[in-house]
Parts: structure tokens; sequence; C-alpha cells
């Protein structure tokens, strides 16, 4: 890799990550300028005209590189309008991984304009587009509904919540919002059995995929981000993420991620340690419940026989009726 890579352009890159975005050139000289230090090494182009320093985007999850990105692209192209998977970006809705590698942007069916290998144009008549953080993009329930109504049952599921989540909806309103939708779009039906198990209580996508493996492999679905009396100080409470009530005895399910041990806004600047010390005396407390702890990982969700094996051992009843939608 270069090292040559000048003061001011650094300078720009960093100014322009801190913005949550990536660098855009401001002329063909710039232009010019920055592809040659993407040739030399010193930078990387994630899309075309778009730039960052390695060093910055390494540090970066998926999502927001997409999100850096699309931020970018739309300063560039200021009369893009994005749609599908990258409104669901920029709306912050949980998005799944598989989902990402193309930008989706509304197009203009009489421009013959093409989609490509990084770009997916879609055709939506009478959009009125929403600026979201500076950056147009389709409306919030039609973006969710062209990501459901064309993704698998998890993605479409953790969306779906992530809807319900941002705009205080309730699962009965997303129905009846996507079934004023013309019926001949495909997957629309897809989409709204979808709408019709969404809860707006899940956290995160992580949780989502787990409620969405349960759903698939017949399980019972447990309550949602539950308060718990803390036996031992009866002024706390905890709130778990799941939680089975089966006849006397209580099910504690808690999703382990990374971010909780990594994630300077969720550890409170706190070490490590001292955060995993937390969690263990907290566990230490909800067993004082009389409940059993169930403890997993994202990892283990997406194994599924695994993780239906972590569920039967922990007595979680299974043999339910499996939604048509949650069938493979």
């Amino acid at each position: 890799m270069g090292n040559g890579i000048q003061s001011d352009l650094r300078k720009r890159l960093i100014d322009a990550h801190e913005e949550g975005r990536c660098l855009t050139p401001r002329s063909s000289l710039d232009a010019n300028r920055l592809r040659r230090a993407c040739r030399r090494g010193d930078i990387l182009a994630p899309a075309q005209q778009v730039y960052a320093l390695p060093e910055l985007w390494d540090t970066l999850g998926p999502l927001k590189r997409e999100l850096y990105t699309i931020r970018a692209l739309s300063k560039l192209h200021p009369d893009w309008v994005f749609a599908s998977v990258s409104a669901a970006i920029v709306y912050g809705l949980y998005v799944s991984n598989r989902l990402l590698g193309k930008t989706h942007v509304l197009t203009d069916p009489h421009t013959h304009s093409r989609s490509s290998k990084a770009i997916e144009r879609h055709v939506i008549p009478g959009i009125t587009p929403q600026i979201v953080d500076d950056v147009p993009v389709t409306p919030l329930m039609r973006t969710a509904f062209d990501c459901m109504r064309t993704s698998d049952f998890r993605a479409s599921l953790a969306i779906a919540d992530s809807v319900l989540r941002l705009s205080s909806m309730s699962r009965e309103d997303l129905v009846n919002e996507f079934g004023q939708y013309d019926r001949r779009h495909r997957g629309m039906s897809n989409a709204i059995a979808v709408a019709a198990l969404a809860d707006g209580r899940s956290e995160n996508g992580g949780e989502s995929t787990a409620r969405a493996v349960m759903i698939e492999q017949g399980f019972m679905i447990p309550s949602l981000q539950v308060e718990v009396p803390d036996p031992v100080d009866s002024k706390n409470t905890f709130r778990v993420d799941f939680l089975w009530k089966l006849g006397n005895s209580n099910v504690i399910g808690e999703l382990d991620g990374r971010e909780k041990y990594r994630n300077p806004q969720m550890t409170g600047g706190r070490d490590a340690v001292d955060v995993l010390a937390d969690e263990r005396l907290r566990e230490s407390h909800l067993s004082g419940t009389g409940a059993k702890v169930m403890r997993f990982s994202f990892s283990d969700v997406l194994d599924t026989p695994r993780f239906c094996k972590l569920l039967t051992s922990y007595g979680i009843p299974r043999g339910f009726d499996v939604p048509p939608v949650a069938q493979h």
C-alpha cells in the first residue's frame, strides 16, 4: 500500500467520515487525483467516484459501509431517489447483511436506464420522495413493502419488526397499509403475511431473526422485552429479551451480542471485563427468580439444528403450526 497521500486529502477523507459519508470529488481534476490515490492503494473506492480511508473504512460494519456509500452517492447524484434496501438502510431499519451488495434507486421507465452489477434500478410510478438525513428516499411504508415482498422470511420479519418499532404502528396497521397496494405486485401476499407476525418490541435484527427461526421450527413464541423484578433488590428490574412462561416455571432467553462489550455507547465507557462481570451478576439475580436462563449468540441462531437443540434442552415446547410464509 502506498503512503504518499497528501495531508489535505487525508483531512477531507477524515472530515467526510466524521460526517457519516464517503468522499466524492469536487471537480474533474480532483477526481483524477482521487483515482491516482486509489490506484496507489492509499485510499479505496466502495463505489464509482466514492472514496474512503482504509483504516477508517475497516472500523465500519456492513450496514454502516452501505450507509456511508449511499450518502456519498446522494451528494454525487442529487437527483437520485433511493429505494428498497438502500432506503431501508437510510431509515435505520433492520436490514440483513444477505440483502446487501447493490445500491437501489428509482428510475424513469422512459430513460431506458438499466440495472448493473452495482446499481439496481426500480420503476415505481407516483412516488413522492421523503428526505431522511438529506437523502431522498421512497416513503417508509413503500420501502418496507418492496423489501419484504422480495426477501426471505427471516430478513422480512426483521424489517417488519423495525418498521413497527420506528413508526409505533401496530401489526394490523402494517397489514392494512400493505393491503392498499396493487395486488399484481409480486410477493405482495408474502409481505402481508410477514407483517401479520411482526412485533415492534424486538430491539434488533438478531432478536427478530431468532424469533423467525422459532416460528419456522414450530417452537412456542416467547414474550419480548419483559420486565422481571430483581429478587435481590426490590427497587430494581431487569428487561429480558425473551420470556417463556411454562406452567410453574419460566425460561429467560438472552441473545448475546459482541456490541454490548465493544460499543462505547453500550458499555458506557467501561472496560469489557467490567461489562462481563455485570452481565454475570445480572444472570445470577435472574436465576434467583427461579427461572432458567438460556444465553445464546447470533451464530447459534444461524445454526438451526444447534439452536433447536438448545431450545429443546431448556424445555421450550415445539410442535406449533408453522405459517405458510415461514415454511421452506
